[in-house]
């Protein structure tokens, strides 16, 4: 999967830089039923926040991005097989996540999933992240299949679970580019 470059603007200063997220490398990427695929919420991406969860004695760590309308469109979570210094570097200049999506306990965890049951489940894939700089210098977010260790699986179970979200076996074949392209001509997507 491949997402283009940003130009640069007020829009990309909300966001972490594609580089800063493929260093990362390996995450829990969550996504609602509205996107084609993973790496399509990062392109509705306008502005993202820092998370942090505590359920019991769990500690959940996560981006939460956003669109145009505030919806929730992205969701990166860190694993044990992630890099948590890149992560740190990626988080350090957003802002927390304010109000109900950051709040933990028992009736917060079954209310976020009574709201995503209701308004579709959400995709889960186990991503390594990567970059592409094209010809123009531009730098493109990719995305593969990974294969997490043991704990990296157990832990993107737990978080999949807690956010009633369908953690997928492999990730999709095709980019985001075709499955944008796709939205755009329907008629090419079915032929």
């Amino acid at each position: 999967m491949r997402a283009p470059s940003r130009s640069a603007g007020a829009d990309s200063a909300a966001l972490p830089a594609p580089e800063r997220l493929a260093a990362v490398a390996t995450v829990l990427c969550a996504y609602p039923p509205r996107h084609r695929d993973a790496l399509d919420g990062w392109l509705h991406a306008r502005r993202a926040e820092r998370l942090l969860r505590r359920d019991g004695e769990d500690r959940c760590e996560a981006l939460l991005f956003r669109d145009d309308g505030g919806r929730a469109c992205w969701c990166l979570y860190l694993l044990p097989d992630s890099d948590f210094l890149a992560w740190d570097d990626a988080i350090a200049a957003l802002p927390a996540c304010r109000g109900g999506e950051a709040r933990s306990g028992a009736w917060a965890r079954l209310r976020r999933r009574w709201l995503r049951r209701l308004r579709g489940r959400w995709q889960a894939q186990i991503l390594r992240l990567q970059v592409l700089a094209d010809d123009a210098g531009h730098c493109i977010l990719l995305a593969d299949r990974a294969e997490p260790s043991a704990l990296g699986l157990a832990h993107a179970q737990r978080i999949a679970a807690a956010e009633g979200a369908r953690l997928r076996a492999q990730a999709d074949a095709c980019c985001c580019l075709a499955s944008r392209r796709a939205a755009r001509d329907p008629a090419a997507a079915s032929a």
